[in-house]
């Protein structure tokens, strides 16, 4: 089954609040994310600016394998501003839901007369347009319907069904992909998932499961609010379970580091693939199978996105066995039961100062009490 990525980090993942990314830095994430693989870079939103015309007109320029798309209003100045980046493509949203339209200030009248005049137009400049409705999580079957048949009558290439506050379940997700892709087969599906519920990435690879050509992601699950669907996990989903091999993903864990980096939202330790603690090990038995096979407890060698491939680290709940093996492979010698008397001290250490040790801090500590353990053992390092 085929999947197209799209990537709006650079559009999306911008909207976070405080975040603003250089143009220097908008463009080399492009070119990362399009060594990667990915297929389609949403690049930006023209309509607010010169300056942020002239970034994506660059990213543009470089001609990257990913097709270079931006977002617009369905405002007809909007679109001929985004004309002017030399984007190959253009995403239009629309607001679907009653909550939407109101807040607005617009009506069903106002969506179904625009809606054939902005894809005219916007057809007029670029090759490939995109449709959106906005918060069709939250629109009526029935008025939401209507809004695709208007869509499917005019030839859209793509309609971007948007979770905006992330409302669905993935069972929902299935269902209403699964039913507009019976009834409009001809049309491409896009989902878009927000993160408000903790749901995101479920939705967005449910949608692709349940008939979605494209899904919609930003690298950390950047983004307004909670965020939305990570890539790095989605990546992770389609490489370790589904076995697609379509995307390179040696280098994912430095592309959640830089965009870290440049959007000074640093990434939360036990976040899924990318998260300092997400592939380490403090529980004996956890620790123990890690020994014995590395993945026996975690879902993929950390090798394979450009870190480590497993960790153990040291704390309260470490056991005799992960222990040992630190001192084997550190030339520590002594008796079974100085080692547990050694493993004790770390554990309440650990357990005192509310965190886990690795091994480098583990052996700081070791050679610290070295002197008071040559009182009741021999201690060799």
């Amino acid at each position: 089954m085929s999947i197209w990525l799209i990537d709006t980090t650079l559009r999306d993942g911008e909207q976070a609040p405080g975040v603003a990314f250089a143009p220097k830095e908008k463009l080399r994430l492009a070119q990362m994310l399009d060594e990667t693989g990915i297929d389609e870079i949403e690049a930006g939103t023209p309509a607010m600016g010169e300056s942020e015309c002239k970034t994506i007109r660059t990213i543009a320029e470089q001609r990257l394998n990913a097709r270079i798309c931006v977002w617009s209003r369905a405002l007809k100045q909007d679109i001929e501003t985004a004309a002017s980046t030399n984007a190959q493509a253009v995403h239009i949203a629309f607001p679907v839901s009653d909550i939407q339209l109101h807040a607005l200030n617009k009506n069903r009248k106002w969506l179904n007369d625009s809606l054939p005049e902005m894809i005219e137009q916007a057809r007029r400049h670029f090759p490939y347009v995109s449709i959106g409705a906005q918060d069709a999580g939250r629109t009526s079957p029935e008025c939401l319907s209507n809004f695709i048949a208007m869509a499917a009558q005019n030839a859209v290439s793509r309609i971007r069904i948007a979770d905006t506050v992330g409302m669905m379940t993935p069972l929902q997700t299935a269902g209403l992909i699964h039913n507009i892709h019976k009834q409009y087969p001809a049309i491409q599906i896009d989902f878009h998932a927000h993160n408000d519920l903790g749901m995101a990435t479920a939705n967005a690879i449910t949608a692709w499961q349940s008939g979605a050509a494209a899904i919609s992601l930003t690298v950390n699950g950047l983004g307004e609010r909670a965020g939305n669907a990570a890539l790095e996990e989605a990546l992770m989903i389609l490489s370790q379970i589904h076995r697609i091999q379509k995307y390179a993903i040696d280098n994912l864990f430095a592309l959640c580091n830089y965009v870290s980096s440049i959007s000074g939202r640093p990434i939360p330790e036990s976040k899924a693939v990318s998260g300092k603690w997400a592939l380490s090990h403090e529980s004996g038995i956890h620790a123990m199978g890690t020994l014995s096979d590395m993945l026996a407890f975690q879902a993929f060698d950390g090798k394979i996105i450009g870190r480590k491939s497993t960790e153990i680290i040291y704390g309260k709940h470490s056991g005799k066995t992960a222990f040992s093996y630190l001192l084997k492979q550190n030339n520590i010698n002594c008796t079974e039961a100085d080692a547990g008397f050694l493993l004790q001290k770390i554990k309440t250490l650990a357990q005192n100062k509310k965190q886990s040790l690795n091994v480098d801090e583990v052996l700081t500590h070791l050679q610290l009490m070295e002197g008071i353990v040559k009182n009741i053992t021999k201690f060799a390092v």
